[in-house]
């Protein structure tokens, strides 16, 4: 018993050093994108309803972290630098909000097992990263599609691709650069959606 009380404080110590050392790493960095929705168009609202879907995109970027790519085939992940929200949900996200803040539709849902709605808007995400190449920019390489929602017939697809200088060397001067080349590809695919529905006839 003796033995064993002795050997007890060592055993603690030890145990303290082992779970510090592991708790005592690199802290993780998380960034967001935060995309500003503009006040409501004044003109009538088309008479459709849309519903957003999940968005497609690459496994690596569904697990969070901020990607870089390095010439033409290889692509790393920053280990202490990650998204609050993956890339595919925040499409997601912006998309609905966008949307439904520009006024210019009756409704606009996420899609799931209960909705209906006219239109399923569908997207996928191929590229969202650091390239080096050999100056430091970001890809944001993104499509979405118009569906039917009767049908599942494409009424009208877009892709965006771009590339946004990084002004600086650190994380937050690439992530600067990813949100403008976000914010671009969003606001060119609500223009896009809305000048598709001011384009067709009431019959169409």
């Amino acid at each position: 018993m003796r033995n064993s009380l002795q050997t007890r404080p060592a055993l603690l110590l030890l145990l303290c050093a082992f779970f510090g050392a592991c708790l005592g790493g690199k802290p993780i960095q998380y960034y967001r994108i935060d995309v500003p929705v503009t006040p409501a168009s004044s003109a009538k609202a088309y008479d459709v309803t849309l519903l957003i879907a999940r968005v497609d995109s690459p496994r690596i970027m569904r697990d969070g972290p901020i990607l870089y790519r390095v010439g033409d085939h290889e692509i790393g992940a920053y280990t202490y630098h990650r998204w609050v929200e993956t890339p595919d949900r925040m499409v997601q996200d912006s998309l609905i909000r966008l949307l439904r803040s520009s006024g210019k539709y009756q409704a606009v849902e996420e899609q799931n097992s209960r909705s209906t709605g006219d239109y399923v808007v569908r997207g996928k995400i191929y590229e969202f990263a650091e390239v080096d190449n050999p100056e430091v920019q970001t890809r944001v390489s993104m499509e979405i599609e118009l569906r039917e929602a009767k049908t599942g017939r494409t009424m009208w697809s877009q892709l965006y691709t771009h590339e946004e200088p990084v002004n600086g060397k650190k994380i937050p001067d690439v992530v600067r650069s990813l949100d403008r080349n976000f914010r671009q590809g969003l606001a060119e695919f609500v223009t896009a959606l809305d000048q598709y529905f001011a384009s067709r006839s009431p019959g169409d």
